[in-house]
């Protein structure tokens, strides 16, 4: 049977056989080659909640399409073909399926399409960041996309530009037209900005929100918050313009008054599955990206096999992982 890695709570993992699952209506049956680490697995890990214990853990993956199941649309996968995307791991309600596996299965339209020159090991790390990021900016804001971008005018706050999805934001909102400052470790500085990024702020700097505010004119009104303390977000916001804005955000905040207008509208990746039909857009965007080059994949670092989860847990969960991704080769 294949070999899964489940939790058993307290940050404690085991690698188990699992029965291989069996693709639903309007499921594949995927392969998986390779699977990247996010801090939503070790956070899930680490929990004293019985109902998630022996659930497979992991979101991210690659591999390739072994089966096509029931009632998905002739020609929209085909067997043999290279995939990338995301499962809710660590999910009760369906425990046996997750990333940290030899095999998954995922709705056939939400995946990426991998072309031949993208190793699996870079796409793995890809998926949840990639689908976070067109949720802050076009679910829980109206911008531009890279079909029908803006005129380079208006500015963008990128906050954690150096985290997975930060890295992806600033592509993606240079590519839609919008003007890119984000903050990070300046040793990240150079590679932000061939992202795309104009302009990187040191966010441990005291008067970072000051620098923000003069760079921008005071007229910051739309940002994404990749990774933040809660005792910190007095930055971001004072970073805007004094008529407020809107800040999407990835982890939930305390609600708190603050000296202006500012919402806070919630993205998780993992909600795609809520709403599969409005997702595809998103996904068929990204795959096209991918395919003519426009992209580039955070990096990885491959960190071993499914016996090498709880190490890479541990590792992210300690802070030391910074501009990259861990991934584990699964199989192949």
């Amino acid at each position: 049977m294949p070999r899964s890695v489940v939790l058993l709570g307290n940050s404690k993992v085991e690698v188990r056989d699992i029965a291989k699952p069996t693709p639903k209506s309007g499921e594949i049956l995927v392969k998986v080659y390779a699977a990247g680490l996010n801090p939503t697995d070790w956070k899930y890990a680490a929990t004293k909640n019985e109902k998630f214990f022996g659930a497979v853990s992991g979101c991210d993956f690659a591999g390739v399409v072994e089966a096509i199941g029931p009632d998905v649309p002739a020609g929209l996968r085909t067997v043999g073909e290279r995939v990338a995307g995301l499962v809710q791991g660590a999910n009760p309600l369906r425990p046996s399926n997750g990333a940290f596996s030899e095999y998954l299965v995922v709705p056939a339209p939400l995946v990426f399409a991998i072309p031949e020159n993208v190793p699996l090991e870079m796409a793995a790390a890809q998926g949840v960041a990639a689908i976070t990021t067109a949720q802050m900016l076009w679910q829980s804001q109206n911008l531009p996309t890279p079909d029908a971008p803006s005129d380079k005018t208006a500015f963008f706050l990128v906050w954690s530009g150096a985290t997975s999805v930060g890295q992806w934001l600033i592509q993606l909102v240079h590519q839609s037209g919008l003007r890119v400052v984000t903050t990070a470790s300046l040793k990240h500085s150079e590679r932000l900005k061939t992202l795309g990024a104009e302009a990187v702020f040191d966010y441990r700097d005291p008067e970072v929100a000051q620098k923000i505010r003069e760079y921008t004119g005071g007229n910051l009104t739309s940002g994404g918050i990749c990774e933040i303390k809660a005792e910190d977000i007095d930055a971001p916001v004072a970073a805007l313009s004094d008529e407020g804005g809107i800040l999407s955000i990835i982890n939930p905040l305390p609600e708190k008054p603050y000296p202006k207008p500012v919402k806070f509208p919630l993205s998780l990746a993992s909600n795609i599955f809520d709403k599969p039909i409005a997702g595809v857009g998103y996904y068929e965007l990204i795959s096209r990206l991918l395919a003519e080059g426009k992209v580039e994949l955070v990096p990885v670092r491959v960190f071993g096999g499914l016996d090498s989860v709880s190490d890479g847990m541990t590792e992210m969960r300690e802070g030391r992982v910074s501009g990259e991704r861990i991934v584990f080769k699964v199989s192949g």
